[in-house]
């Protein structure tokens, strides 16, 4: 009997923080289903995470932590999807700013309401919302992904051992062989 379970994961759900009313309700049902499968499946953690709808690369930025965390998730984010051949824009795009009073250019990076990170062993695996070719991958699509693989099912496997029974037929009372998977149990003589 082998276990089939999954590695454990853990996700980060980053919502945009004063979003306008128009978004409560996406962000409320992303509340909600990162809430439901915290509580009815395999994940080992979950975490919510704020971000606004845009973030400066500056060197001011990346003195301030909770900016510098959302820089380096967006790193993670951008090498995850080069290394997996998926694209993150247009949910999480980047351009260019610039101060006519400072005469500073600077990347700045606009960000969906609503986002999903999912690691393994602290490895980062999938990123929502994204494109998988033609198909848009969005958040809601995950937590039903995390849903079905992370249930809290016990899940077991046979080998692939069978053993034959003789069975007596009902119609022609002959024995006939019926193969069947055969579980291991103990024999009664042993402890």
């Amino acid at each position: 009997m082998k276990d089939a379970s999954p590695s454990p994961r853990t996700v980060e759900l980053w919502i945009r923080s004063f979003a306008p009313a128009t978004t409560g309700p996406t962000q409320e049902r992303a509340l909600e289903r990162l809430e439901n499968v915290e509580s009815t499946s395999g994940i080992e953690a979950t975490e919510v995470r704020i971000w606004g709808p845009k973030v400066e690369r500056t060197e001011r930025s990346r003195r301030i932590p909770q900016l510098r965390r959302i820089q380096e998730r967006l790193d993670s984010f951008e090498a995850w999807a080069t290394r997996t051949g998926r694209r993150l824009e247009p949910f999480f795009r980047r351009c260019h700013g610039e101060s006519t009073i400072a005469g500073e250019r600077h990347d700045v990076h606009r960000l969906p309401t609503v986002a999903l990170a999912e690691f393994e062993d602290g490895d980062i695996v999938h990123v929502a919302p994204c494109l998988d070719g033609d198909r848009t991958v969005d958040v809601f699509d995950r937590f039903d992904e995390l849903e079905r693989r992370y249930r809290d099912d016990s899940v077991l496997e046979f080998g692939d051992e069978r053993r034959t029974d003789g069975v007596i037929s009902e119609q022609t009372g002959a024995k006939t062989n019926r193969s069947r998977p055969s579980p291991e149990l103990p024999s009664p003589d042993s402890d």
